[in-house]
């Protein structure tokens, strides 16, 4: 027989960088006579750092023997061939682990670990192929599955491993979500007030849909802010809502406007509902809605609105947080135990405002804050030009940030002020969230400021918001 180099690499996409890839033998199945000298023993560790390949040294030689070791234990829908191995040289099941930066952790990284992984090698006519599998693995088409593992918090994770262009040698791995966004808080210690939370927020979060724009045409890209709906918002991980109301066209909706100029959004009706559908399935998490910018302008009645929202919270009270103290704080004195699978509904106006009923008074942290029940510091950039909004934001998150009596949110939005030079809405959150992880990596960690309580986000996706929640939680970043 003759050794041989036999040559597995694991490459990440996703905008993610591989630091280190290893696997470690627990039980294995060679072809007899291909490893006189014990190359492959129980316990063996194979590293990769950087490279991303994984060497074997062992003998090729194809048998049914192997094969039948390697059926007996990963069942042929969990291998990247989605069908029993005929002949192969070698098995192992063992321990993957992966170690990236970038991403979401933007300068920081983390190991993930996967269990009963199989890795093994079989002949077709002109190559040494490798098959990867597991017992816990699931099949998603083309040559794809998704491994269940760990971070190095101990968290679950979910990767995808699938063959690379050359169909032979190469698994390309695609990490999927880090932690479980719609389920985040109930990793978080009941005991801990809401100041000392770091959230993902919405801002103009009714904004997914456009309806009765003004202009017809032309408005959308410069009023639309978010993707997804308050549901798929609350399923990617955002807890603090900007509900801006007006009533219009016979029912009370969100919108964004200048003047006449803008759209309205998803219905009020629907945000609740939404809202309240995720907490009873959720009862781990909470959801602040901030209702604000209630509409004066071009012949709608405030006083008519304010009174409309009212009377729709009542259908609500079985979700909303209510509190007997009439000058709670709501950012100091309430912790997470105590709002779990319940909406904090504030206000940034007096009418109707009862804790009792679940109706808190808002005020920003720049105005007088007697009688409010939560104070948020949120003042944004208003410019389109990204390194002035970061400028600006880093400025005020060092001077304000902390954990205080009040909330700091961190408005990572950039403005549209001007449609005929400005790119839209889309495009400018991009750029933003693309640049947050590596932001909040230098601020954080490497420079150990503090966290923001909330950070303020255009376009929520479970990239961007994984980037934020993983600061609540210990031995993410290694």
């Amino acid at each position: 027989m003759t050794y041989r180099d036999n040559d597995v690499y694991f490459r990440v996409d996703g905008g993610y960088t591989l630091i280190n890839a290893s696997y470690t033998i627990e039980s294995f199945s060679i072809t007899p006579g291909q490893d006189p000298y014990r190359h492959i023993s129980q316990g063996l560790v194979t590293s990769s750092y950087c490279s991303g390949k994984l060497l074997f040294r062992i003998g090729r030689k194809g048998s049914t023997e192997v094969a039948a070791w390697f059926n007996d234990r990963v069942p042929a829908a969990k291998t990247n061939f989605n069908h029993p191995a005929g002949y192969l040289n070698f098995a192992f099941l063992g321990t993957l682990r992966l170690t990236l930066t970038g991403g979401v952790f933007g300068g920081g990284s983390n190991t993930f670990t996967f269990s009963n992984i199989a890795l093994a090698q079989g002949d077709s006519t002109f190559s040494s192929n490798w098959w990867f599998g597991g017992p816990d693995c699931q099949d998603i088409q083309n040559n794809q599955l998704t491994a269940p593992g760990v971070n190095a918090g101990g968290a679950r994770v979910s990767f995808t491993f699938r063959l690379g262009t050359n169909g032979v040698n190469t698994i390309l791995v695609t990490p999927g979500q880090l932690l479980d966004t719609a389920n985040w808080m109930q990793g978080l210690n009941n005991a801990l007030a809401l100041n000392q939370i770091m959230m993902p927020g919405s801002h103009d979060a009714g904004m997914s849909e456009l309806h009765h724009c003004a202009p017809a045409i032309g408005i959308g890209g410069y009023t639309q802010t978010q993707s997804g709906s308050i549901a798929q918002q609350l399923a990617d991980g955002s807890r603090y809502f900007d509900i801006r109301v007006d009533y219009d066209y016979g029912e009370l909706v969100t919108y964004h406007r200048a003047g006449p100029a803008g759209c309205n959004g998803q219905a009020l009706l629907t945000v609740l509902d939404q809202a309240r559908d995720f907490l009873l399935a959720h009862p781990t998490e909470t959801a602040i809605l901030k209702f604000s910018h209630i509409r004066s302008a071009w012949g709608h009645d405030p006083a008519d609105i304010k009174q409309r929202i009212n009377v729709l919270l009542d259908n609500y009270n079985n979700v909303m947080y209510t509190n007997n103290t009439p000058n709670i704080n709501l950012a100091t004195q309430v912790t997470l135990g105590t709002v779990r699978g319940r909406m904090i509904l504030v206000f940034d106006y007096r009418e109707y405002i009862n804790p009792a009923t679940g109706r808190f008074r808002y005020l920003d942290r720049t105005a007088s804050q007697a009688g409010a029940n939560l104070t948020v510091y949120d003042v944004y950039s208003n410019t389109a030009d990204y390194d002035t909004m970061k400028q600006d934001q880093l400025a005020k998150w060092q001077t304000y940030g902390g954990v205080r009596d009040y909330l700091f949110l961190l408005s990572w939005t950039l403005t549209a002020n001007n449609p005929l030079k400005d790119s839209n809405i889309q495009t400018l959150a991009t750029l933003a969230n693309g640049n947050l992880p590596g932001v909040l990596y230098d601020r954080i960690i490497t420079a150990q400021g503090s966290k923001p309580n909330i950070v303020y986000l255009d376009y929520i996706n479970p990239v961007v918001t994984q980037s934020v929640i993983l600061y609540n939680f210990p031995g993410v970043w290694i």
